[in-house]
């Protein structure tokens, strides 16, 4: 039987070679071709017996060693198979294989410093570069000197140094203690924003292809910003001006981060409709100084024209310019009687759409 156990001065193996000079056979822990692990520095004792055994051949990677004896301590990786011989010098087969490998401490590195922004906790497996809790145990020392695996580290509030150790889950070999200072930020980040539509000045209904101006109010010191659009399309500006080009609903979303790392987001649904609104007045009143003059109100336009005809069907007045005041309420010089008017317009929008409008409007004196 082949069983090795760890000591203080390192592991022994023992090898079983049994039955006649024709063959050779090896066990370690009941599985053939084992493969063991040990950390870099430490030993292991190989025992080799044999029926009617008089010298042993060990080899090393396929090639014959030195060592001749029933006993070899190995400090190197490597294959390692023995061989028997009888006092009538006949051999016996190649026993199976032992692999040997000294794996040297694993070469943690963590990140530094890590930072503890307001309200959040600190995931130090965002520390450990390379992080892989399959191969590796990870042990953190807390500030106390209470030493925890890693998976039972409560949640980390506070600042202070804090010391991480790896190593491998089946072996004792571990690496250096890395320190990783927590620092706690004093710089609060919060995510704020609005917009604007370039034109109107202020906030207001949103059309395709509408420029609109997202203004950041975030608070917060060295920011840097991230817009997403909901669309596909970012921007790094603080205020970035951009333009949605088809109807639909849109979540905006802003993620500011300051020079700690700290991070704050905020979105916001935007409604984006039609490229054109048209709003034509159901009156108007020529001697009122705010309500003087007939005319659309149009955004996402690009040229139109507008007849205005009294109720016998005489034109009036006629608008093609984008730059027309409008109907002023005169008919040959005069004011026009109060009471009903037809308009009729044809309007083009900026993305080449043809719309009509008609209706009935009231002049009121």
């Amino acid at each position: 039987m082949l069983s090795y156990s760890p000591s203080i001065k390192g592991m022994a193996l023992a090898f079983l070679i049994g039955g006649g000079m024709s063959f050779s056979q090896v066990y370690a822990d009941k599985k053939e071709a084992q493969r063991v692990r040990l950390c870099e520095g430490e030993t292991i004792e190989l025992t080799a017996s044999g029926k009617n055994a008089s010298a042993f051949q060990w080899l090393k990677d396929g090639v014959p060693i030195s060592a001749e004896g029933p006993f070899i301590e190995i400090t190197e990786n490597g294959v390692y198979e023995v061989m028997t011989i009888n006092e009538q010098e006949c051999s016996s087969e190649v026993s199976d294989a032992v692999i040997i490998d000294f794996l040297p401490p694993p070469n943690l590195r963590v990140l530094q410093p890590a930072v503890l922004c307001e309200g959040g906790s600190i995931d130090f497996t965002a520390s450990i570069e390379g992080y892989d809790p399959e191969v590796f145990e990870y042990t953190v020392e807390m500030p106390s000197g209470k030493k925890l695996r890693l998976q039972d580290v409560p949640e980390v509030n506070e600042g202070g140094v804090y010391q991480i150790q790896a190593n491998y889950k089946d072996l004792v070999c571990a690496s250096t203690k890395q320190k990783v200072m927590v620092e706690v930020s004093d710089d609060p980040v919060h995510a704020m924003f609005d917009y604007k539509i370039n034109g109107l000045g202020q906030k207001g209904e949103v059309l395709a292809n509408d420029e609109v101006v997202f203004e950041s109010h975030s608070l917060g010191d060295n920011l840097s910003y991230h817009w997403d659009f909901g669309n596909g399309r970012t921007s790094k500006l603080q205020n970035p001006p951009f333009k949605f080009d088809a109807k639909g609903q849109y979540l905006v979303t802003l993620t500011v981060t300051n020079a700690y790392g700290c991070t704050s987001t905020m979105e916001m649904p935007i409604e984006v409709n039609e490229s054109y609104l048209i709003m034509i007045p159901s009156g108007f009143t020529p001697l009122d100084k705010e309500n003087q003059n007939f005319k659309p109100k149009m955004r996402g336009i690009s040229s139109y024209e507008m007849l205005i005809f009294n109720t016998w069907g005489d034109l009036l007045y006629e608008m093609t310019s984008m730059e027309d005041p409008g109907w002023d309420g005169k008919v040959n010089g005069k004011l026009g009687p109060n009471g009903n008017y037809v308009y009729k317009g044809t309007f083009t929008t900026v993305d080449g759409k043809q719309v009509t409008r008609s209706g009935v409007f009231t002049l009121i004196r």
